[in-house]
């Protein structure tokens, strides 16, 4: 590829975790394309769309749902050129079917996050090939946030858990944390961003398991209340809770290839 073009990339899927990755750095440097669900292809740099498609793109990311990949990803094909790379960030579908089913054998599988909309992805990344990566590819990549090779595919279902998946989980008992303090507050109002930022200022000074246990020993002294609300969380099996939430998000992403 010429230094002076920029990579043509196409996003087959333009949904929200699409979008989150589509950044105006992302755009500085790459011509990109995206297919939406009703099959219209509009350039995302010129905000218009496109009539007469050429299969001259150097990454094809595939974000779409995982059944309509596995039912009907064929259709895909003619999007491909024999230069083009594909870029997978299906959960659970394999690279084997991806290549069986697009009939090429130059893809890899990624799995970001929509934390990207603010670089701060965590994106793993798993390959057979590793002639495939190119300093293009590593600038896109690292346009999203952080990037993590890792050395085999069932990495990706548990990066899938806990980096793809997870953002949610947290959001969700975050929302409780929330939810629950304003039951409390009542009849007096409590300020939203508050809470957020209460999260936000624990995580930020303790960044690590063991600072984390080391903090709430701190604050928990014997039959005071810290102590009296950690042991009824310790009581419910808070644990085991959410270790269970990771595992069946993994194992959904396992089991998933195994429905085509």
């Amino acid at each position: 590829m010429s230094a002076t073009l920029k990579p043509k990339v196409l996003f087959i899927g333009y949904g929200h975790l699409a979008k989150s990755l589509i950044s105006k750095e992302l755009l500085s440097f790459t011509n990109v394309d995206a297919l939406n669900s009703k099959n219209v292809i509009k350039n995302v740099n010129l905000k218009k769309k496109i009539f007469k498609i050429n299969n001259d793109y150097n990454y094809i990311f595939l974000l779409i749902r995982p059944n309509i990949f596995l039912n009907s990803g064929s259709q895909f094909q003619k999007y491909l050129s024999k230069n083009s790379l594909i870029v997978s960030c299906m959960a659970g579908v394999k690279l084997t079917t991806i290549e069986k089913v697009l009939k090429t054998k130059k893809v890899i599988r990624i799995m970001p996050n929509v934390m990207a909309s603010n670089v701060k992805s965590h994106t793993h990344i798993y390959m057979k090939n590793k002639n495939l990566i190119d300093s293009n590819l590593i600038k896109l990549l690292s346009s999203f946030g952080k990037t993590i090779n890792v050395r085999n595919e069932d990495q990706i279902n548990f990066a899938t858990s806990v980096f793809g998946s997870g953002p949610a989980f947290i959001a969700y008992i975050v929302n409780i944390f929330i939810k629950a303090s304003k039951k409390l507050a009542k009849p007096h109002k409590i300020n939203e961003k508050n809470v957020i930022e209460l999260f936000k200022n624990v995580l930020e000074t303790n960044n690590s398991s063991k600072m984390l246990d080391a903090f709430i020993s701190s604050i928990s002294s014997k039959k005071g209340t810290t102590h009296a609300g950690v042991n009824y969380i310790k009581s419910q099996k808070i644990e085991k809770i959410i270790y269970t939430t990771l595992y069946r998000a993994y194992k959904r992403s396992k089991e998933i290839d195994r429905e085509k």
